[in-house]
């Protein structure tokens, strides 16, 4: 269950625990170690090495594996003197689906890619829009007073929603007439954990013939029927299903051995365990870009219309990817925490857009070299730049690098040959665009351009 407020840990020069809050003290107890001794949370000591390794204030998410459930959380590592300081935030814990429950998770994904109105809300559970079977909902809708049922008591819409779960096929009733609706929606969090709203389908009862999908959060002791013909999902979902849990964990058991937590192993041991999961955490990325790639070239594909921030969003892309550069010997200069540029767009898919082009500059800057981040409006445009000192693109190959899976040749650097092609087809849908100045020897300039919103208070 979700955790409020902050804990805190402080580890000593050898990474023993001097002082932790109870919960902190929990997760080293499942983990094997003793409430005095070295941390033993393999993903926590990773970041408290890295902070005082760099001396830097390192800030990330973490994702820890349990026997029955997963924790998600937010920590910030403070290097002092003696030791390190790390707090945690955001904590939720995810629990694992049981074995009998995997055809229900099945039909959840069906329920998802099946034909229905797309909705979306914000944090506050208000309508940020509605597609046809929500004829009746305006944007501004509260989803509570939409849904009665959702707000409180027993219904399964109500826990799942207040728990900040995915809900699939669940059946409440809505509108003038009190017309029955399966309602399917996925939680959105942004980069920092931070809860910001649904996203789903609905598609009346009648349309759907009363095809009602299993609860996933009951138990059920029998492997529920798959429903037949075009609604099964698409390839991509049904790899993403597949493949995320697996990779996640063998990311983490890979971390666990190159970090040598159990005892010390040969140091060729250790270098093989840091190549399996630089390996998983690379096909990871290509899951994450064929969902995304999936779900942009579908006719339907909207974006949400928010206030957004756009040098607010290169800060904390310079965040995410900070030590990345400084293991390269690379300086980042982000916008200044005074400086904005409002813009119109999707927020969690600004910060996507902006990662990935940082990333590509990380990617292929010399070492030792700077990248600058520069955010500005002008007249109804809003702009983002990411420029760098690297080897630039010819001109006649600037069209190229935004076509699927094209790397122009280059095989000495990681990636999945999407990003760009996904980035400017998400910049396209927010009524923006991504743009390119280079040539060779001269690094490259990319240019992510929004409309300008309000300047804020």
């Amino acid at each position: 269950m979700p955790r409020s407020g902050a804990l805190l840990l402080r580890l000593g020069p050898a990474d023993h625990i001097l002082s932790a809050d109870d919960a902190i003290l929990m997760l080293q107890a499942q983990a094997g170690g003793a409430s005095d001794g070295r941390i033993a949370v393999p993903q926590i000591a990773a970041v408290a090495r890295l902070a005082r390794r760099l001396n830097i204030l390192i800030a990330r998410p973490l994702l820890i594996g349990g026997d029955h459930s997963d924790i998600r959380l937010w920590v910030r590592a403070r290097p002092v003197e003696g030791g390190v300081e790390l707090g945690f935030s955001e904590w939720q814990e995810v629990p694992h689906l049981p074995l009998s429950e995997n055809a229900a998770l099945r039909a959840a994904e069906i329920a998802l890619a099946a034909d229905g109105a797309e909705w979306r809300t914000d944090a506050q559970m208000r309508f940020l829009h509605a597609g046809d079977t929500l004829e009746f909902v305006a944007a501004g809708d509260e989803f509570a007073a939409t849904f009665p049922e959702s707000a409180g008591g027993e219904h399964p819409l109500a826990a799942a929603i207040a728990a900040h779960r995915p809900f699939f096929g669940l059946e409440a009733r809505g509108g003038p007439d009190a017309r029955l609706i399966a309602l399917s929606g996925h939680p959105l969090f942004d980069a920092d954990g931070s809860f910001l709203g649904y996203r789903g389908k609905a598609s009346s009862v009648e349309e759907t013939q009363r095809t009602v999908l299993p609860d996933t959060s009951a138990h059920t002791s029998a492997a529920q029927p798959l429903p037949a013909g075009p609604t099964i999902p698409d390839f991509g979902k049904r790899l993403d299903l597949a493949l995320r849990q697996p990779l996640t964990r063998i990311i983490a058991n890979a971390e666990t051995i190159k970090s040598r937590v159990e005892g010390p192993i040969r140091g060729d041991y250790a270098a093989y365990a840091a190549d399996i999961a630089d390996a998983g955490r690379h096909l990871m990325e290509l899951v994450d870009d064929l969902a995304d790639l999936q779900a942009i070239d579908r006719p339907n594909f909207t974006v949400a219309q928010e206030d957004i921030d756009l040098a607010d969003i290169a800060r904390r892309a310079a965040g995410l990817l900070g030590v990345k550069a400084a293991d390269r010997g690379l300086r980042i200069e982000a916008p200044k925490a005074d400086e904005h540029a409002p813009a119109i767009g999707e927020f969690r898919r600004a910060l996507q857009i902006a990662v990935n082009l940082l990333g590509n500059a990380v990617r292929y800057s010399p070492e030792q070299s700077i990248i600058w981040l520069r955010a500005e409006t002008d007249g109804g445009v809003a702009s983002l730049v990411v420029a760098d000192q690297g080897r630039g693109i010819a001109l006649e190959d600037q069209q190229r690098v935004f076509e699927k899976f094209e790397r122009l040749g280059r095989e000495d650097v990681s990636g999945t040959g999407l990003g760009l092609y996904i980035s400017r087809r998400l910049a396209r849908a927010m009524a923006g665009d991504i743009t390119i100045d280079s040539a060779p020897g001269q690094g490259a300039r990319f240019v992510l351009t929004l409309p300008a919103a309000g300047t804020p208070e």
